[in-house]
């Protein structure tokens, strides 16, 4: 699948270019629209086929370059919660909150939160690394491989950073359907940011391979399947089976 081939590898940045290419072509009704491929798929894929009207969803990352090619979490969760759900992003970078909202006032969708801020382990600021070509790529300076080569493509700006508990508490959100996290190596200093809350997590989808995120078993949770971009884990108190 597109999401095990390694970002840094050629083969990946190729097939992104010709994907992003032709999407970017496509109208926005042919990407997000109720009977188009892209919503069509997802009918039969995790997570998006487990999602119920009236679940609060929390994104973790939101950049403009999927939003344009029709692959936005966000977007595709907002379809499937309904207008009684709710789903939150939590996005850092100023040009990718602006490009979600602009698309939210532009098809007056009314059950997406965007905060403008990043998720860790702890309220703080850091050093955020961003790809203004390829904003999916956008990661935060203390987990970038100092093996890598590429620091020359980002640039710099110190962002807000804050805990998933203390983000929940702060917009009333007591109990959470699906935590999507779609970060670059921010993953398991989240879930130690979500410790306290993890009861009131049921599915967790995290990008990366689970050996990583010891953490994850930690604070609760088992693996349960694959997903689109990732893998799904469950609250081994949930009734949820994914």
């Amino acid at each position: 699948m597109f999401y095990k081939l390694s970002r840094m590898s050629r083969v990946h940045n190729l097939l992104r270019k010709i994907m992003n290419y032709f999407l970017w072509l496509l109208p926005m009704s042919m990407k997000y629209g109720k009977y188009s491929f892209g919503m069509l798929w997802r009918n039969y894929r995790l997570p998006y086929k487990e999602i119920r009207d009236g679940w609060v969803i929390v994104q973790l990352g939101a950049p403009w370059d999927l939003l344009k090619a029709g692959r936005s979490r966000s977007i595709h969760f907002s379809k499937r919660v309904g207008e009684g759900g709710r789903v939150i992003v939590i996005e850092p970078d100023a040009k990718n909150v602006k490009e979600l909202n602009n698309f939210i006032s532009s098809y007056n969708i009314n059950n997406i939160t965007v905060i403008p801020k990043g998720a860790w382990s702890k309220k703080t600021k850091l050093r955020f690394l961003i790809d203004d070509e390829h904003p999916a790529s956008n990661l935060i300076e203390d987990v970038y491989d100092s093996s890598r080569t590429d620091m020359s493509k980002y640039r710099v700006e110190e962002i807000e950073v804050d805990s998933v508990e203390n983000i929940l508490k702060e917009n009333g959100i007591e109990r959470v359907n699906l935590l999507s996290i779609t970060t670059n190596g921010a993953e398991s200093e989240i879930l130690e940011g979500a410790r306290n809350v993890s009861s009131n997590i049921e599915l967790i989808s995290i990008v990366g391979n689970p050996s990583t995120y010891s953490v994850i078993s930690e604070i609760g949770f088992e693996l349960n399947a694959e997903d689109d971009r990732g893998y799904i884990y469950v609250q081994k108190n949930s009734q949820v089976s994914a």
